[in-house]
């Protein structure tokens, strides 16, 4: 059985709602301790946050213990949707995806530069660094829209156009696309601090394309 394309909007829809209806009767019920609070944290579930997260999480709480925390997994665009629409307080997004956004603050965590993740075993993996047009001929694996911050989206459309005698393949998932360059299906392209690199089966070499890659926890200015 699938579900199919007006079934699936529904379902992620109705997921988003019935959060929202959770954490509003835990804030009903909180309503009568005034000490506890609650703080939404969004989260695209990269393999960076799953790496830092639960550190950062440990040590709020440690200073805030009466707050009750919530994580949630979406897309970039939806979270920068619950940000405004109140469902998130917080959200771990790149900086170029919330530049359109002025009621926010952000506070930069890293910075990074765009890398081709590479099988270990193909021919361009001993390189130091990559121009564009190495990867001619090659198969590559782009990040859906959905899951594309604007730098990796213009990054995207520059080699789909610019680049000669390309496959591609789209997919909407990093650990899935990952999964996939070990499988030798292709390469990838994405931030440093997004890509996960493991010495023996994928390699995360350097792509000589200058952008500006910012890291950040945004919360809304309010």
């Amino acid at each position: 059985m699938q579900l199919t394309k007006n079934g699936k909007l529904f379902y992620d829809d109705s997921k988003s709602l019935i959060n929202s209806y959770n954490k509003a009767l835990q804030r009903t019920r909180n309503s009568f301790n005034r000490e506890q609070s609650n703080l939404t944290i969004g989260i695209t579930d990269i393999p960076l946050e799953r790496a830092i997260l639960p550190e950062m999480i440990k040590a709020f709480h440690r200073e805030y213990p009466n707050c009750k925390i919530f994580l949630e997994g979406f897309d970039h665009n939806l979270l920068k949707h619950h940000l405004i629409d109140h469902d998130s307080d917080v959200i771990f997004t790149t900086h170029d995806d919330i530049t359109d956004l002025a009621a926010v603050k952000y506070y930069h965590l890293f910075s990074g530069h765009f890398v081709a993740l590479v099988p270990a075993d193909h021919h361009l993996s001993d390189r130091e660094e990559l121009a564009l047009d190495d990867l001619a001929g090659e198969k590559i694996l782009l990040m859906d829209n959905n899951w594309c911050p604007p730098e990796q989206l213009k990054l995207q459309e520059t080699i789909r156009k610019k680049v000669d005698d390309l496959d591609i393949s789209y997919v909407n998932d990093v650990e899935i696309v990952s999964l996939m360059v070990k499988a030798d299906l292709g390469i990838t392209l994405m931030p440093s601090f997004v890509a996960i690199e493991k010495a023996d089966v994928i390699k995360a070499v350097k792509l000589n394309y200058p952008a500006p890659l910012d890291y950040c926890l945004v919360c809304r200015k309010d």
